[in-house]
């Protein structure tokens, strides 16, 4: 018997002859796709039987949509579809990011080269077409859920979340350039780029602005060998609430780290300064620091110092906050988020470089 597959209207769209007709060349190229990955996977084939497509429209970057899948003999399977070309993203990041495709080409070989669910409880990849001459740019993930770490108030799953990176990093520390060439390196380079920025945007900036940003820059610039000799290793680049899921508990993993497209080679203290950035109390952010830093003791056997640790996160967390404004103050009209990084970089200097 042919396979048979049906496609659900996206929610919410009007679709019409026309629409309908492309609606279902595309689901069958998805099932096709599918069936290829799925086959890889297991040894033997698999046919999909049938696909229903949800499109979600809380995705703030990239096109996502949800599949719910039959395979051959009944067995059904949650599927994660993700469109990576980048002319394809939602409304608010086309006016806000590049239509570059290259982290998007970065996302999928991590999942490829260095990503493990069974070490690091990150999703599984099913299937992948790459196809960008026809503008196809698709990845078929495990369905990790719904439930993210930033709508989640209870600290002890935030500082979980500092654990799982403490073992990220210990286990991505000494993988092989063979592995990890593809991946941006935070080294002298790029923190001199981000001294250049910040240069180019002093003369944009309110006078009040102007001052704090200055003083930032002048402690930045003081640190930048420093920076570039700390020991790197592969970073998720955002580690934040949004980007984190939280597992069912009946599962061996608590979270899965999703959306890669910033993966980079750099000191691991720049994913804990991204968790622990915003609205924690002194207490609960050195909570989560103190959790990162015994996990890190705990997987490598190594005795770092606590005190030089907390210098590390000060220069790092001084670091993002100035990168963070340079790319917001050239779409400030677009968000609130360069008013939170100034916010940002005046805790930094205050509780950390008061004294220059």
């Amino acid at each position: 018997m042919p396979n048979r597959v049906r496609a659900a209207r996206p929610t919410g769209a009007r679709v019409g002859t026309k629409r309908r007709t492309g609606d279902d060349r595309i689901t069958r190229l998805m099932a096709e796709t599918l069936e290829e990955g799925l086959s890889r996977l297991q040894g033997r084939r698999a046919a999909v039987r049938e696909l229903r497509r949800e499109f979600l429209g809380t995705s703030s970057s990239f096109r996502t949509e949800r599949l719910r899948v039959v395979l051959d003999g009944g067995k059904p399977l949650s599927v994660f579809f993700k469109d990576l070309n980048p002319a394809h993203q939602m409304e608010k990041a086309l006016a806000l990011r590049e239509r570059d495709l290259e982290p998007s080409v970065r996302e999928v070989q991590m999942y490829q080269s260095v990503l493990s669910p069974e070490r690091f409880g990150t999703l599984h990849l099913y299937a992948t077409r790459w196809e960008p001459e026809r503008g196809i740019v698709w990845v078929f993930l495990e369905d990790g859920g719904r439930a993210l770490l930033r709508n989640c108030t209870d600290v002890d799953r935030w500082t979980a979340a500092a654990r799982w990176a403490a073992r990220f990093h210990a286990a991505t520390h000494d993988l092989s350039d063979a592995q990890t060439s593809f991946l941006p390196q935070y080294d002298d380079t790029h923190y001199r780029h981000c001294l250049a920025r910040v240069e180019a945007m002093l003369p944009r900036l309110e006078p009040p602005e102007r001052e704090v940003v200055r003083r930032g820059r002048d402690c930045y610039a003081r640190r930048i060998d420093w920076l570039s000799a700390l020991p790197r290793t592969v970073i998720h680049g955002q580690f934040f609430g949004q980007n984190i899921l939280m597992r069912r508990r009946t599962s061996a993993h608590q979270i899965a780290v999703i959306d890669w497209e910033t993966a980079a080679r750099g000191p691991g203290t720049f994913d804990l300064v991204s968790l622990t950035a915003g609205k924690w109390t002194k207490t609960q952010r050195e909570a989560m620091w103190a959790a990162y830093f015994e996990e890190y003791q705990a997987t490598t056997g190594l005795r770092p110092d606590w005190a030089a640790f907390c210098r590390e996160l000060a220069t790092v967390a001084l670091h993002q906050s100035l990168e963070w404004l340079t790319w917001w103050q050239r779409r400030r009209s677009l968000s609130r988020d360069f008013r939170r990084f100034m916010n940002e970089l005046s805790g930094v200097l205050e509780e950390h470089f008061a004294s220059g």
